[in-house]
């Protein structure tokens, strides 16, 4: 079939037989002969136990009554382990309160823990000289400082290139 002939389809492509469904039942009839069919069958296939119907009506009841039912005990587990966790916690924490006594310096503190508080911080640059004295700071800070080779390789190793870029 064409594609151009698909919506004017006036026929359905089927065929049947003239007179094909008025003579249906007759012919199935016919075939079926239930005389002969039901001769056939030597035994049904199904079985009822003895007194099935007279008892059911009984077994049914019986399950439809309801029992006595067993009052629940409830142990609440649940309550139990939460105090103990509980204390469990508070003994944990006692014993690193007591027994941590180390002491925090300005030298204990990473320096990438200060710069990390920094960066997240968000200060400015007006702000972080607020922080500095005038007098505190020398030249000699600065130009006494000695850097190895290994760091400055190490450096120029990890830095990114899109870092020298300027905007």
């Amino acid at each position: 079939m064409k594609k151009e002939n698909i919506n004017n389809i006036t026929e359905s492509g089927f065929k049947t037989p003239d007179q094909y469904f008025a003579s249906f039942e007759a012919q199935l009839l016919k075939r079926m002969d239930n005389e002969m069919i039901i001769g056939t069958i030597e035994s049904p296939g199904f079985t009822v136990p003895e007194n099935y119907f007279n008892t059911i009506e009984n077994n049914i009841l019986e399950t439809l009554e309801p029992k006595m039912e067993k009052p629940v005990i409830q142990f609440k587990p649940r309550r139990t382990f939460y105090y103990f966790a509980g204390i469990a916690a508070s003994f944990v924490l006692l014993f690193s309160l007591v027994f941590n006594n180390k002491a925090l310096t300005f030298n204990t503190i990473d320096t990438v823990s200060i710069e990390n508080y920094l960066y997240q911080e968000d200060y400015s640059t007006e702000e972080m000289a607020t922080l500095f004295k005038v007098d505190e700071i020398s030249e000699l800070d600065f130009i006494d400082v000695t850097i190895s080779d290994a760091t400055i390789n190490d450096y120029l190793e990890n830095i990114d290139t899109e870092d020298f870029i300027l905007d």
